[in-house]
């Protein structure tokens, strides 16, 4: 059985067509879906009644306690072998579940496979993720953290991993908002190799929803979350090995960006400051963080960058 938990929360725009593409997948296999309903106030509910089946089973967070914890409520009555977390406004392909669950049966020394997707962002050109240059085979990832950190090729919805190992893991942080699926699987890839599928099997475009629903006041909430590198490393730093080490520290560069301007949005510019003057040399090579790694060195230009990323974001 294939357990397809959907965390929700004021997706009732998109929640319909997440279920409707969890419902047509394609292969012979058993299936449950759960939703996990994190105390929605519009109409996600009704919407998720509108098209349920007796596949579906429901729960609902007595209060809301974020994506996190509604994953680990979905993974905790989940009852299959395999579990994929989709998120309320994301859609899978029909061959996803066939296609990755039957590369985890064909390789039972993986933990999790995850597949290419495609991002649609309001006012940008569709994006594909990874930008992948080999062929087209199905893979075992010689190297999980080198390969997330030259492609950054994992995202939430893009992956079927083994429920016991998810659940071995200890689940998703609940205390972290922000970059908490990023550490979950950086944690299950501590547990055993993981496998690559070339071929865009998810689709996310949920910053529709998010814009209609209220993006500012959602996101600030998530920034608010956000912590330090070393606060959001401190159960995996000790089980990382020492082979895997430099792929690891890049990730972590790019986890250090995303947190570091979470930092910087929520008002706590010296420390996001701190974060940038510390991990800086590890972000991702990109002109902008050049211009974060340059700013950082002199407090009048990190005042004057600070200014202009809130000013820009509030304006989106």
């Amino acid at each position: 059985m294939i357990s397809v938990v959907i965390p929700t929360y004021n997706t009732a725009l998109l929640i319909g067509r997440a279920i409707r593409s969890a419902l047509m997948q394609t292969g012979d296999f058993e299936r449950e879906i759960i939703v996990v309903d994190d105390c929605s106030t519009d109409e996600t509910l009704k919407a998720v009644e509108a098209v349920s089946d007796a596949g579906i089973r429901i729960f609902h967070q007595e209060s809301n306690r974020g994506p996190a914890a509604a994953r680990n409520r979905g993974m905790m009555e989940a009852r299959g072998e395999f579990i994929a977390f989709l998120d309320g406004d994301d859609y899978w392909e029909p061959e996803f579940l066939q296609k990755t669950a039957t590369f985890l049966t064909t390789h039972p020394e993986a933990v999790a496979v995850s597949v290419m997707q495609r991002h649609i962002i309001p006012g940008k050109a569709e994006a594909v993720a990874p930008c992948w240059d080999g062929d087209d085979c199905p893979r075992l990832l010689e190297n999980f953290f080198d390969f997330w950190a030259r492609y950054n090729h994992v995202c939430t919805g893009a992956v079927l991993m083994r429920t016991e190992v998810a659940r071995r893991t200890g689940g998703q942080r609940e205390d972290l908002r922000i970059c908490e699926d990023l550490e979950f699987w950086a944690m299950l890839a501590t547990c055993g190799p993981w496998g690559f599928i070339p071929e865009i099997l998810f689709t996310s475009d949920g910053g529709v929803v998010t814009r209609k629903t209220g993006w500012l006041a959602k996101n600030r909430q998530r920034w608010a979350s956000a912590v330090p590198l070393v606060e959001w490393e401190r159960r995996l730093k000790t089980r990382i090995p020492a082979g895997l080490l430099p792929g690891y520290q890049k990730v972590c560069g790019r986890i250090a960006r995303n947190l570091s301007y979470s930092l910087l949005l929520s008002g706590r510019i010296e420390m996001a400051r701190r974060e940038v003057l510390q991990y800086g040399d590890a972000f991702p090579p990109h002109r902008l963080n050049r211009v974060w790694r340059m700013a950082a060195r002199n407090a009048f230009l990190w005042r004057v960058w600070c200014n202009f990323l809130t000013r820009r974001e509030k304006q989106r």
